[in-house]
């Protein structure tokens, strides 16, 4: 074989090997579900103020300052010495309504003579009615000029009191206004208010002043816990409370926002007016509840992008799903859409879920009791009225679910049946309310009391029961102290438990995923609460980065195709196009490999 020939085979095997189609695979990150607190909290960026500041003024006298002790900054207790005004006009004008009012006595006690003896003389018949009434008048006249001398005398000695300016109250001097040898008028003597020596203001004590998005207001209320962070102190927060919302909105580049003021204690005096941080309002927790990551849970809409790179046939874990579901989701609606109202599960709003629909929602294992009609708490509401419950009402059911045992264990046995892919859901619920109806207690209620418990509820006696202390304490809306008491979170009025579905990926002991629609509760940045669908223990897989990685693989091989003019063998066509590259052809759906 000449060296012709095997230039040509190698140049063959070269090409063979470059159109040979490669399989890459996609790392798959799992987690295991776990339980943990979640802490959901409202956050927003924080100005420091202090909580109520005065004003000094000098009331009455006005004048030039003589003397100053204070400079900004400087602490001060009530009667303190501020200021000193000029005192000589002021000894002056006391001085003249001092003798004024002597001179003012000497008047009345004269007139008050003449008037006792021409009482006597006109009784005697001496002088005339005439001259009495003179004698009178005098007297009035008298008493008269003796008040008026009395209040000059009284508004002199204020304004000689009032050179001398004293700290009204306790606190820190925040800023002056004004300086030694300056003239400033009375507060009383101008329309303005007078001159403002300084202002002051008790630190102990500071409040921040935390704009909050309208989003998020609703969920706040005077009372609830906050925890503020200054830039100064990044590494130490403050804890304090929410004093009032202010019901006046402010609007900063299109954006309303609300402010919410918290008070804080500041005795170390380390909290400055003007500092900036970032407030952020404790709305809920949740004590020891199970939880995954955010990055596990996704929406019926990313089927078709994240089923292949785990190796899944979309149609088939569509189809899984729609029977888990008893049919919820299918017909000419498609994956996503709204569920029929024989419990159709949708994926809702919510950290790494789809956006929901106003129709009310079930999970998978969790039967939809309620009627056209009634919202189930937790959906989207549409205008219907939820069914409202007391500590009473639900006392009661857990009270039937005693005195019945055996009834009640038919009940969980049936909920845990309608787990399965393949359950009848639609026969089930007419089970599920004739043995509610046994034990006498109103479906739609006995629904709602699991709802408001938190629950999850298999083999808790029909889960009227919370399914634990823990468990119980964190569906109430509650978080443990450092002595493991539970303590109440305070909750607006406008704030409810809503509950909503999402798609996860468990995977099984053989390695391979399995689809599965879960009901979720409530979620912060990281983790979100599992309320019915997942065990404790089992693995999930963390799907952001594959979803990507999907995403982008099928971008390029549409780029390909497009290169390829459209041809499946896109990388082919395109090799025997100018400029079409390599042609190498579109690379299949990457296989998925599980990573612990």
């Amino acid at each position: 074989m000449n060296r012709r020939s095997l230039f040509a085979l190698a140049a063959l095997a070269t090409t063979l090997a470059c159109g040979k189609k490669t399989e890459k695979t996609v790392p798959i990150q799992t987690a295991t579900v776990s339980r943990r607190d979640i802490v959901v909290d409202a956050t927003a960026t924080a100005i420091i103020e202090p909580i109520n500041v005065v004003e000094v003024k000098s009331k009455t006298a006005s004048g030039q300052i003589t003397k100053m002790t204070v400079e900004v900054g400087s602490y001060v207790k009530p009667g303190d010495l501020i200021v000193q005004i000029d005192t000589r006009d002021l000894t002056n004008a006391a001085n003249q309504a001092q003798a004024d009012f002597e001179a003012a006595q000497a008047k009345m006690t004269t007139s008050s003579s003449q008037k006792k003896r021409s009482d006597d003389l006109f009784k005697q018949r001496i002088i005339t009615a005439q001259e009495n009434e003179t004698a009178n008048l005098d007297y009035a006249n008298a008493t008269a000029g003796m008040v008026r001398a009395r209040t000059s005398l009284d508004l002199a000695q204020q304004r000689l009191e009032d050179a001398t300016v004293r700290a009204p109250v306790e606190g820190t001097v925040i800023d002056k206004t004004v300086s030694l040898g300056q003239v400033i008028q009375a507060g009383t003597s101008s329309v303005g208010g007078g001159s403002t020596i300084l202002k002051m203001a008790n630190l102990q004590r500071v409040r921040a002043r935390a704009l909050v998005n309208e989003t998020d207001i609703g969920q706040i209320m005077a009372g609830q816990e906050a925890t503020v962070t200054v830039d100064a102190f990044p590494d130490r927060p403050f804890r304090g409370k929410v004093e009032k919302v202010e019901p006046q909105a402010v609007v900063q580049q299109n954006v309303t926002m609300f402010p919410v003021l918290i008070s804080l204690s500041n005795e170390e005096g380390l909290l400055k007016p003007g500092m900036n941080g970032e407030a952020a309002v404790l709305v809920d927790r949740r004590s020891s509840v199970l939880a995954i990551p955010n990055d596990a849970v996704r929406s019926m809409r990313e089927v078709q992008t994240i089923a292949p790179v785990l190796g899944l046939n979309p149609d088939s874990v569509s189809a899984k799903l729609r029977a888990s579901m008893g049919g919820g989701m299918g017909g000419s609606r498609g994956p996503g859409s709204a569920g029929s109202r024989s419990g159709g599960v949708r994926p809702s709003g919510g950290p790494g879920g789809g956006g929901g629909d106003n129709h009310s929602q079930t999970s998978n294992g969790e039967v939809d009791l309620l009627p056209q009609g009634f919202d189930r708490q937790g959906g989207g509401g549409g205008g219907f009225q939820q069914v409202e419950v007391t500590d009473a009402d639900c006392k009661k059911v857990t009270d039937a679910m005693k005195k019945k045992p055996a009834v009640a264990k038919k009940l969980d046995d049936l909920r845990e049946k309608m787990r399965s892919p393949d359950a009848d859901r639609r026969a089930m619920m007419g089970e599920m309310t004739a043995i509610y109806t046994e034990l006498g207690v109103d479906s739609r209620v006995a629904g709602a009391c699991r709802r408001k418990e938190g629950g999850n509820g298999g083999g808790n006696s029909g889960g009227a029961q919370a399914a634990g202390a823990a468990g119980a304490a964190g569906a109430a809306g509650t978080r443990g102290d450092q002595a493991g008491r539970a303590v109440e979170v305070p909750q607006a009025p406008g704030l409810r438990s809503r509950s909503r579905s999402g798609l996860v990926f468990v995977q099984k002991a053989d390695s391979t995923w399995e689809p599965r629609m879960v009901r979720l509760g409530v979620a912060n940045y990281d983790y979100t609460e599992v309320l019915d669908g997942l065990k404790e223990g089992e693995k999930v897989a963390l799907l952001s980065a594959a979803a990507m990685q999907a995403q982008r693989q099928a971008a390029n091989d549409r780029a390909r195709q497009m290169m390829g003019g459209g041809s499946p063998l896109g990388g082919a066509a395109g090799g025997a196009r100018p400029g079409g590259g390599g042609g190498a052809p579109a690379a299949p759906a990457a296989a998925a490999r599980p990573r612990g």
